[in-house]
C-alpha cells in the first residue's frame, strides 16, 4: 500500500483532476475547492474519491465525510491515516 504522504496525494490530484494551478504552489493547507483554493469541482471530487478507494482501500461513503475529509491535501492525508489505524485496529 502506498505512504500516505502529501507528495502521494497531489500526485493523485494531477493524475485524477484537472487542476487549474502548478502543482508546486500546492500545499497541505491549500484549500481543494473554492475561488481561494484550487478550485476543484464536483467531479473533481468524485475523482478524488476513487482514486483514494483505488489506492488505500478506505470508501468515502456519504456526502458530508467528503466534504470533512477533502478541504485540503493535509486534512485529507490525517484522515486517511486515522481510517487506516482504525482498520488496522479492527482487522488484525
Amino acid at each position: 500500500m502506498p505512504d500516505v504522504t502529501i507528495d502521494r496525494l497531489k500526485q493523485l490530484l494531477i493524475e485524477n483532476c484537472m487542476i487549474r494551478i502548478d502543482p508546486c504552489d500546492i500545499t497541505e493547507e491549500t484549500p481543494l475547492f473554492g475561488p481561494e483554493g484550487i478550485g476543484l469541482d464536483s467531479l473533481d471530487a468524485l475523482q478524488i474519491i476513487i482514486a483514494v478507494e483505488k489506492t488505500y482501500g478506505i470508501i468515502i461513503g456519504d456526502p458530508a465525510t467528503a466534504k470533512d475529509a477533502l478541504q485540503s491535501l493535509g486534512i485529507l492525508r490525517d484522515w486517511i491515516i486515522k481510517r487506516l489505524a482504525i482498520r488496522n485496529t479492527v482487522m488484525p
